[in-house]
C-alpha cells in the first residue's frame, strides 16, 4: 500500500510540470505565430506607405496639371476679352462711321501703298493702278464730300501719266541676266610682254654666267605683269558682279547718278582685266552701253496729294459723325 501511494504521489507531482511545459510550448508557438503575423503586417504597412507616397505624387502631379490648365484658361480668357474689346471698338467705329469709314480706310490704305510702291520700285504703272483702285473705292461712297479727294487722286494719276515712262523692270531683269554671265567670262589674265633681244653689253661674262644659272632674269619697261591666281580672278569677278548689283539697286530706287556710276565701274573692270576678243566680253560691253544710253534720270513724280485728301476726308467724317452722335 505504501509503494503504490508513493508512485501515485510521484505521478501527481509530474502533472504540473507537464502542464507547465505545455503552456510554455503554447506560449512559444503563439509568440512565433505572432512574430510572423507582425512581419506580414509590417510588410503590408510598408506597401501601404509606398502606395500612399505614390498617391501623393499622383495628386501633386494632377494638382500641377490643374494649375497649368487654369493658367492656360486664364490666358485664353484674357485673349478672348482683348478680342472682344477690339470687336467692340470696331463695332463702335461701324456705328460711328458705318460703311463710309470702312471704305475711306480702304481707300487710304490703297493710296498709301501706291506711294510706297513708287518710292521703293519706281513702278509708276503699278502705283497708278493702286490709285485707280482707291478712286473706285471712294466712288462707292456716293457722297459729295468725297469729290475733293477723288479730284486729288485724279491729279496724281495724271501726274503719273505725264511722267516719262521707262520700263524699269525690264532693265533690272537685264542687269540680272548680265550678272549670270559673269562666271562664264574667261579667266582674267595679263599678257606677258615680249622678251627683249640681248644687247651688246649683255654678252659679258656676267650675262653669260646668269644664263647658265637655273633662273630667268627679265627687264620690263613700266609695270611688271603679274599673273592672276584663282583667288584674284574670283575677286575680279566679284567686283564686276557687285557693280552690276549696285546698278540694279540704284535703278529700282530711282537714283540715276548712282546707276550711271555703277555702270561706269563695270565698264572699267572689263577694260582693266578682260580681253576684247572674248565673245562674252563684247556682249556685256554692248549691253552696258545700251543700258547706259537709256534715260533714267527723270525725277519720280509726287503723288501724296490724294493720300492727304483722303485723310482729311476721314477726319471730316469722324468729326461730323461724332457731332451728330453728341446731338
Amino acid at each position: 500500500m505504501t509503494h503504490r501511494a508513493v508512485r501515485r504521489q510521484q505521478g501527481l507531482s509530474l502533472w504540473p510540470l507537464l502542464v507547465l511545459i505545455v503552456i510554455l510550448a503554447a506560449l512559444g508557438a503563439a509568440g512565433w505565430w505572432g512574430w510572423q503575423q507582425w512581419q506580414v503586417l509590417e510588410k503590408d504597412r510598408q506597401g501601404l506607405g509606398q502606395q500612399v507616397e505614390t498617391l501623393r505624387g499622383e495628386l501633386d502631379r494632377r494638382d500641377q496639371e490643374r494649375r497649368q490648365a487654369e493658367d492656360r484658361l486664364r490666358q485664353q480668357q484674357q485673349q478672348l476679352e482683348a478680342r472682344m474689346a477690339r470687336d467692340r471698338e470696331a463695332l463702335a467705329d461701324v456705328r460711328q462711321g458705318g460703311q463710309t469709314l470702312w471704305l475711306i480706310n480702304e481707300a487710304e490704305a490703297l493710296a498709301s501703298l501706291a506711294g510706297q510702291r513708287l518710292m521703293l520700285t519706281g513702278d509708276a504703272a503699278a502705283a497708278r493702278r493702286l490709285l485707280k483702285a482707291a478712286d473706285d473705292t471712294l466712288a462707292r461712297l456716293d457722297d459729295p464730300d468725297a469729290l475733293p479727294a477723288r479730284q486729288a487722286l485724279a491729279n496724281d494719276m495724271e501726274t503719273l501719266n505725264g511722267a516719262l515712262q521707262v520700263d524699269i523692270q525690264a532693265m533690272v531683269l537685264r542687269l540680272g541676266a548680265l550678272q549670270s554671265l559673269v562666271p562664264e567670262l574667261a579667266l582674267p589674265e595679263r599678257e606677258a610682254p615680249p622678251r627683249q633681244a640681248p644687247t651688246a653689253d649683255q654678252g659679258s661674262w656676267w650675262s653669260r654666267l646668269l644664263e647658265q644659272m637655273p633662273v630667268t632674269v627679265s627687264r620690263h619697261d613700266g609695270e611688271v605683269p603679274v599673273p592672276l591666281t584663282e583667288t584674284q580672278a574670283a575677286t575680279v569677278r566679284l567686283t564686276l558682279d557687285a557693280s552690276l548689283q549696285q546698278a540694279r539697286l540704284a535703278l529700282m530706287q530711282g537714283r540715276a547718278k548712282a546707276y550711271q556710276q555703277a555702270l561706269d565701274s563695270a565698264n572699267t573692270t572689263l577694260d582693266q582685266w578682260f580681253r576684247d576678243d572674248q565673245g562674252r566680253v563684247k556682249q556685256m560691253r554692248a549691253a552696258l552701253e545700251e543700258l547706259g544710253g537709256q534715260q533714267v534720270n527723270q525725277a519720280l513724280p509726287e503723288i501724296g496729294a490724294g493720300l492727304d485728301a483722303i485723310r482729311q476726308l476721314k477726319r471730316d467724317v469722324l468729326k461730323r459723325d461724332g457731332g451728330e452722335g453728341g446731338q
